[in-house]
C-alpha cells in the first residue's frame, strides 16, 4: 500500500518534502506549510505505522529501506522530479539515510531538525536497542494513552509544561499502539548506519548536496550533536532560541522563515 500524502500549492514551484517524526503525521506540518505553500510545492507524507499509512508495516530487518522505497514510489506517483526534503526526528533520520544510500539526483537539499546522525559504537547501540526494545514492548502491550505519558517524560521533552504534554498527548491518542511498536524497533537508531562518513565526504564534494541543521535551544542532547556537526562538517548549523526538541510545532513562523531564506523559491 502507498504511503499517503497531501499535497499543498503551486506544482511549478519548488518541491518541499516533509516527513513527520514518531508518533506524528502529515497533519505536524500543518502551520509551517501555511506559510510556505504560495512559494513551495509542499508534500507531506505519512511515515509507515502512522496516520493514514498505518497499513504499511515495515520488516525488522531493512526498514529504512522500505521506508525509502514507499517514500520514491509516492514521489514518483506525484511526478516529483526535483526536491528537498525536510525531516524531524526519526523523519530526519530516515531523509539522511535516503540521502547516503539512494544517489537520486533528484534530492537538492536536507533540513534535518532535532535528529540523530547515528551511532558508532557497538555498545551505545547494546545499550540504544534495549532501550528501543523496552519501549515498543510498551507501546505494544498498554494502552497508547498510558505509554504516551511515559514517553513524554522523557529528558528530551523537558522543556514542555504539564498542559503542554497533556495536548500532545491528546493529539497522539489516536496512534496505534501495535503499529507504533513495530516501526520504532524497525527504524531504531541501532539499525540506522552511521551517516558522519557521509557527511564528512559530503563537504569535500566539488557540489555538495546542501545540509542544514537545526535544534532548539532547550534541547541539551542535540545540541551537543550539533556542535560535534559544526566541526566536524560544512553542515550549517543554526540554533532556535526559545524552543527545544520540536521547533516546527513550537515556532512554526520561525521555522518557515528559515526555510525561505536558505531553500531558493
Amino acid at each position: 500500500m502507498p504511503l499517503f500524502s497531501q499535497v499543498q500549492g503551486k506544482a511549478e514551484n519548488p518541491t518541499l518534502v516533509f516527513l513527520h517524526g514518531f508518533l506524528g503525521n502529515f497533519n505536524d506540518w500543518t502551520e509551517t506549510i501555511s506559510y510556505l505553500k504560495e512559494n513551495y510545492y509542499c508534500i507531506s507524507l505519512d511515515l509507515p505505522g502512522h496516520g493514514h499509512s498505518v497499513p504499511t508495516s515495515p520488516p525488522l530487518q531493512g526498514g529504512f529501506e522500505y521506508c525509502h522505497r514507499l517514500i520514491r514510489s509516492a514521489l514518483d506517483d506525484l511526478q516529483i522530479k526535483q526536491y528537498t526534503f525536510i525531516g524531524y526526528s526519526l523523519g530526519g533520520r530516515i531523509a539522511l539515510d535516503y540521502a547516503r544510500t539512494q544517489n537520486d539526483s533528484d534530492l537538492k537539499g536536507l533540513v534535518l531538525e532535532s535528529c540523530h546522525t547515528g551511532l558508532s559504537n557497538q555498545a551505545d547501540k547494546d545499550q540504544r536497542y534495549k532501550h528501543d526494545l523496552n519501549w515498543a514492548k510498551r507501546f505494544a502491550t498498554q494502552s497508547v494513552v498510558e505509554s504516551l505519558y511515559e514517553w513524554y517524560e522523557q529528558d528530551v521533552f523537558s522543556d514542555l509544561s504539564c498542559q503542554e504534554k497533556d495536548v500532545v498527548i491528546n493529539k497522539r491518542s489516536h496512534n496505534y499502539g501495535v503499529c507504533l511498536a513495530n516501526m520504532l524497533l524497525a527504524t531504531s537508531l541501532t539499525k540506522q548506519t552511521d551517516a558522519l562518513p557521509f557527511l564528512q565526504s559530503n563537504s569535500l564534494q566539488n557540489n555538495p548536496l546542501p545540509i542544514y541543521y537545526c535544534f532548539g535551544e532547550k534541547d541539551k542532547k542535540f545540541k551537543n550533536l550539533a556542535d560535534k556537526l559544526s566541526t566536524q562538517t560544512n553542515i550549517k548549523v543554526t540554533e532556535f532560541n526559545g524552543v527545544g526538541h520540536n521547533i516546527h510545532q513550537q515556532n512554526p513562523l520561525q521555522y518557515a522563515q528559515f526555510i525561505r531564506q536558505h531553500i531558493a523559491k
